[in-house]
């Protein structure tokens, strides 16, 4: 027989279960309700089966010996899944039926009749069914009895499920009863020996009436529990600006029904305690007064100790040395506020942390741990890292520090920031080296000085003398290296001793313009040459000669950068540099300039080349190509001519060269006062740069024109910012080169949030647009360090659509 399947089986299955009946023992009143089936209908088979989800189970039989059958076999499941009365008066008759296994086999039926025994809920949940061995039928009244008999057991079972209900709630009850008075039991112990102060009180007639009251609270005023009980507190002489303190907490806690906790200073005569109380309202029925707990610790000790830790406290925060105390196990306990300032993480951030989260080697720092256990104490100098990625070199002290029993407890360090110092002991060798580099320059020159004069004084007599053309080759040739030694002397000259020639008013274009023809009648026609000269273009004070080396030797290697053909561009424009420029680069002053640039779209320098770039005899041209002293000599040159250089460098891009001179002449016409000053409307300018000095800087120079600035050390904090202030930020202004999240990551970032954010990126570094130009963003404002404020002004103003 096929197994059929029921509407609902889940829900059928869940109120069978919860009748919680199934394979339990035999109860009279059901085996009655199976034999009073037998009886009014005569058979001499009849079953209480509750049907689950894979068999017959009998709760009460008649006339049969198994308990239980499986659910594929027998009509049961037929009359259950119709939900009603199931009436076969000849299995053998019906071919539906004929073949099914209880017919042709034990217990061989032949007659069946079952009416479902359906739940409250409307679950058929089994049947009482009745079976004979052969053919009979069954009267309406017999079958009516039938269903009577379902609803009776489905009321006992009923009746049977709240039964138990009833008595697991009795069992429950009495063990919540039994916990109540543990719970109570255990509450009045603590309540009569807790060391803290606490109690019940009433507010009675502006007073505080004590209702129940531990002994430490009796203690406090100097009686007993039982004399505490219904006591006003002014009766046990509280003074009146206690007793109103109390009053205003005890009602501010009624008015916001939560705790209220307060600390005061109580004084008794000569006594002074600090004490520590929490108030809670209780609740209570409507006629009864508004009940309160409280509870008061005695906190003078800790006060004490605090005032003393804040005193020490504030002996440490004056040192000029960052103190750091960590445990054996390496969390941090002490961080004084000069440790804040020299690595950038603040005392609550460091407080608890492993110290190693916090340190970059964490390698080096477990090798000097072990040396302190060892000999108690380490000095030496590290290189860290602070919070925002800058390198630092700090002189460090550890001492092993011990309890009152020798045993080792804890590790104070004491780091003394001498980066400064080392800077400028690497710059002062520099200089060192660089005069030792022009006395020996000096030196040699003049030798060679002495030993190429009587060449080149006896050229024209050997070549009078000597009038074949083989000696003539051989004379040339001695006159012409003759004369590069003289050049190359020259230039040893000028950087050794910085030249001073003759110094004249000179019109820097006239210049340009003579290195424009050489370059046009010389240079491969690969090469194109592009010059722009601003037209009212201020004067310098130089040396003509002087200027034109500069300028020949910056074309020179812009030409030998550009092998296969390219751009040189040459441009001459006059420039205002502010304080915000000058506080930005080392050798600049606060004046008008002239700014000359030589830019090529050749091969690029590298990142290692940059460093050495303007270093004596340091070249990257083949051997007998370069002497290695052209960009030092356009160095020295630039210097003593009271002007600095700066370059930028893209591999495979360009490299541009920036010669600042200082113009004369110019008192009267100040470029703040011939350019427009652009101005803002107010705009919200996020500045993200990990220099502090510069975010103040540009900070200042914005509000200082009508912009408002929101400033991040670091493209993590920059994107926090912009998620919050989304919608005010109008515009970002970016440095490059960034710890933690550089700013290509950072634009990147920033663009997915809002594609349309205008930016200006800006960099210090010689390579500073390598990053853009390496990159397909849709930003092309650029902002080269240092840069002026009408620079920045100008570009802000192009950037927000303003000159649109």
């Amino acid at each position: 027989m096929n197994t059929l399947t029921v509407k609902n089986e889940a829900r059928r299955l869940e109120a069978l279960r919860q009748y919680q009946i199934l394979d339990t023992p035999p109860e009279q009143v059901f085996d009655d309700l199976a034999f009073l089936a037998t009886q009014i209908c005569g058979t001499a088979i009849a079953v209480i089966n509750l049907i689950d989800s894979t068999r017959h189970w009998f709760k009460a039989k008649i006339g049969l010996d198994v308990e239980q059958m499986p659910r594929d076999i027998g009509f049961c499941p037929f009359c259950i899944e119709n939900g009603d009365s199931l009436v076969i008066p000849d299995t053998l008759a019906d071919e539906r039926y004929a073949s099914a296994s209880v017919v042709t086999s034990e217990p061989y039926v032949r007659f069946y009749a079952g009416v479902p025994l359906i739940a409250p809920g409307g679950e058929a949940i089994g049947t009482v069914c009745i079976v004979d061995q052969k053919p009979r039928q069954i009267t309406s009244e017999q079958l009516e009895a039938l269903r009577a008999i379902s609803r009776v057991i489905i009321r006992q079972l009923e009746i049977r499920r709240n039964s138990a209900e009833l008595a697991s709630i009795e069992t429950d009850c009495k063990q919540a009863k039994e916990a109540l008075h543990e719970s109570e039991s255990t509450l009045k112990s603590f309540f009569d020996s807790a060391p803290m102060m606490m109690g019940t009180v009433e507010l009675r007639y502006d007073d505080i009436k004590h209702i129940s009251d531990n002994a430490a609270s009796a203690k406090f005023f100097g009686v007993t529990p039982e004399a505490m009980k219904n006591r006003f507190a002014s009766n046990m002489g509280v003074p009146q600006k206690y007793l109103r303190k109390w009053i205003n907490h005890y009602s501010q806690a009624a008015k916001t029904r939560s705790p209220v906790s307060f600390e005061y200073l109580h004084e008794t005569g000569d006594a002074k305690k600090w004490l520590r109380a929490t108030v809670s309202s209780i609740a209570t029925c409507c006629s009864s007064p508004q009940r309160f707990a409280y509870i008061v610790e005695d906190i003078t000790e800790r006060k004490q100790a605090e005032q003393q830790v804040r005193e020490q406290a504030a002996l440490l925060d004056i040192s000029c040395d960052a103190i750091v105390v960590r445990d054996l196990s390496n969390k941090v306990l002490l961080w004084n506020k000069t440790a804040e300032k020299l690595y950038g993480w603040k005392a609550e951030e460091a407080m608890g942390e492993n110290i190693n989260q916090l340190d970059n080697k964490p390698l080096l720092q477990q090798e000097i741990y072990q040396a302190v256990l060892s000999n108690n104490s380490w000095q030496g100098e590290l290189q860290k890292n602070t919070k925002s990625g800058k390198q630092i070199i700090v002189e460090s002290r550890w001492t092993l520090v011990r309890d009152e029993h020798q045993k080792a407890k804890s590790i104070l360090v004491v780091d003394t920031d001498i980066t400064q110092k080392k800077q400028l002991e690497t710059q002062f060798l520099r200089v060192q080296r660089m005069e030792s580099l022009g006395t020996l320059a000096s030196g040699i020159a003049h030798d060679l000085n002495n030993t190429l004069s009587p060449i080149l004084m006896s050229v024209p007599l050997l070549k009078a003398k000597l009038s074949d053309e083989r000696s003539q080759k051989v004379i040339s040739i001695v006159e012409n290296n003759a004369k590069r030694g003289a050049s190359l002397v020259k230039q040893v000259l000028s950087f050794a001793r910085g030249i001073e020639g003759d110094r004249t008013v000179l019109q820097l274009k006239h210049q340009i313009l003579e290195i424009k023809q050489i370059i046009e009648q010389t240079f491969p026609k690969s090469i194109t040459l592009q010059t722009e000269i601003q037209p009212d273009l201020w004067q310098i004070c130089g040396d003509s000669t002087q200027i034109h080396q500069v300028l020949i030797n910056l074309c020179v290697n812009a030409r030998d950068a550009m092998p296969s053909g390219g751009t040189l561009n040459i441009s001459a424009k006059n420039i205002f540099i502010d304080e915000n420029f000058a506080k930005m680069q080392l050798d600049a002053k606060v004046g008008s300039y002239i700014l000359l640039s030589v830019a090529d779209t050749g091969i690029g320098i590298s990142q290692e080349t940059l460093d050495r770039i303007f270093e004596p005899f340091f070249t990257t041209k083949e051997f007998g190509k370069g002497t290695g002293l052209g960009l030092s000599t356009v160095m020295g040159i630039v210097k003593s001519h009271g002007g600095f250089i700066t370059l930028s460098s893209a591999i495979a891009k360009g490299t541009k060269f920036k010669v600042y001179l200082p113009a004369v002449n110019t008192d009267a016409i100040r470029q703040e006062e011939n350019q427009e000053i652009f101005t803002g409307h107010k705009e919200l300018i996020l500045i993200v740069d990990d220099e502090a000095s510069i975010r103040e800087i540009t900070t200042t120079s914005l509000e200082k024109y009508n912009y408002k600035a929101i400033t991040a050390s670091d493209g993590i904090e920059a994107i926090a910012l912009y998620a919050q202030h989304k919608n005010e930020i109008k515009a970002a202004i970016i440095d490059m080169m960034m710890p933690n999240m550089d700013g290509a990551t950072t634009i990147n970032t920033l663009k997915k949030m809002n594609p349309l954010l205008p930016i200006i990126t800006v960099s210090g570094l010689p390579i500073s647009e390598q990053v853009l130009l390496n990159k397909t963003y849709k930003h092309p404002a650029f902002l080269p360090k240092p840069y002026t404020t009408q620079e920045l002004l100008q570009s802000l103003h192009q950037v927000l659509g303003h000159g649109a």
